[in-house]
């Protein structure tokens, strides 16, 4: 048995979908609209597909590669338009031709549901994907499973028990929902979306690898990263604040490395300052303490990825605070390791406290000698307050801020004496003494 698609060219009422991607494989229901045909027909019997794409061949010939995943013999042609049924049947399916008598079909539908129209509209997109929600547990999906009536999750979802799910609501693979989430009804979250604590999606779709944030309402909408479409109104918007809404896996890392004037004005710094630095070391010495503390720090890293091991050393001075006590520093702006502006090194079990999406922002900024807790006058260390500023960072980091919050730190510097005072060490107490004072 062998099958003809067409695939459909660019649709106008869909432009913000088509422009991204053709249309036969924007992400819909964990997979794409080609991918769903190809897997009903082999389920039917069909051993050969053509496939006849106008819009992007290489692109979906790319995706669908051979049709091996299938089991069948998948051959895209590229076509100079989209054609009719008629047209592919007369120049195709005639007899004596390679695929007579072959059936052909107009992908602008789900399988078996060819009254519902699936690319007239925003709407009629929506509304096809939620009526076919039923028949979405095909056969090929592995690790589906129905948790509660006309409710499905897949593969290693995390659900907070404190979600309010309302069916129907379809939740595809590593799809993260936070606490006091209200998810439904008629909710689609695709594959690795992670909705933050307190968000509201109803009547929507969530396309795959969108991070919806804390308190954030989609409501007849479909989101796609950071696009928004009303599918009501037709009305779409590009949210430019990736606190609500973003597209976890494109949003680049912001993996800025310090400029040669910059590695060599932290050289310069490093020279000038030694005098001070030794200073501060031999008086750690007479104190008796150790003279420097060595730290691990990680480096920047991608929104949605938290690998512990991509680390590097640094060091603090022991006898020294305020930019004193991080003259080693120096020394790895000099190396690359930081910045001389950006968030500050997180050791690795800090960065496991992290509990959010909105906290981790705090990894995907540089790392940097200088921070803007520190321009606030905020303690070193992980804090409510710390975090804030780590995050608005990340998300707006830029020339102006760094040169505000150079300035600013600047300024603190020069108004405290970097050198610490010595520690008071309290006397041991004996157990005997210690006993006698809690009879007292």
């Amino acid at each position: 048995m062998n099958a003809i698609l067409i695939c459909p060219a660019d649709r106008p009422p869909l432009g913000e979908l088509s422009s991204r991607a053709p249309l036969v494989t924007c992400p819909l229901l964990g997979r794409t609209l080609i991918d769903l045909w190809i897997e009903a027909l082999a389920t039917g019997g069909a051993q050969r597909v053509l496939v006849l794409a106008t819009d992007r061949p290489n692109r979906v010939r790319a995706h669908i590669g051979d049709g091996r995943r299938w089991g069948v013999q998948v051959e895209v042609l590229p076509t100079a338009h989209e054609y009719t049924v008629e047209e592919a049947r007369a120049r195709f399916s005639a007899p004596g031709t390679p695929w007579a008598g072959a059936g052909i079909t107009l992908i602008d539908h789900l399988p078996g549901q060819p009254a519902l129209p699936l690319l007239d509209s925003y709407a009629s997109w929506f509304a096809a994907q939620r009526a076919w929600l039923p028949a979405a547990l095909t056969p090929g999906r592995i690790g589906v499973r129905e948790v509660q009536p006309g409710i499905w999750a897949g593969l290693r979802a995390e659900i907070s028990p404190r979600a309010r799910l309302r069916a129907p609501v379809w939740i595809g693979d590593y799809v993260r929902i936070g606490a006091d989430a209200e998810i439904g009804p008629s909710a689609i979250l695709d594959d690795r979306v992670v909705v933050e604590t307190g968000a509201r999606v109803v009547e929507s779709i969530v396309g795959p690898d969108t991070f919806v944030g804390r308190f954030v309402s989609i409501e007849r909408s479909l989101a796609h990263g950071s696009l928004l479409v009303n599918w009501h109104t037709q009305s779409s918007v590009e949210v430019p604040d990736p606190i609500l809404l973003a597209d976890l896996r494109t949003r680049p890392v912001n993996r800025l490395r310090p400029t040669f004037l910059g590695r060599a004005l932290a050289a310069a710094a490093l020279v000038i300052t030694v005098p001070a630095a030794i200073g501060v070391v031999g008086l750690s010495l007479l104190r008796g303490e150790a003279p420097w503390q060595l730290r691990l720090g990680l480096r920047s890293q991608p929104a949605g990825r938290r690998s512990l091991h991509d680390t590097f050393a640094y060091y603090e001075l022991t006898g020294a605070q305020n930019w004193l006590r991080r003259w080693p520093q120096f020394w790895n702006v000099v190396r690359g390791d930081m910045c001389w502006i950006g968030n500050r090194p997180l050791r690795p079990t800090q960065a496991l406290a992290l509990a959010n999406d909105f906290e981790r922002l705090w990894l995907t900024a540089p790392v940097g000698m200088i921070s803007l807790a520190d321009a606030q006058g905020c303690p070193d260390g992980v804090s409510e307050e710390s975090i804030a500023h780590a995050s608005y960072y990340a998300v707006h980091a830029g020339a102006a801020i760094n040169t505000s919050i150079l300035t600013r730190a600047l300024l603190r510097a020069a108004m405290v004496w970097p050198v610490r005072g010595q520690r008071r060490k309290e006397a041991p107490v004996a157990l005997q003494d210690l006993a006698t004072r809690q009879e007292l």
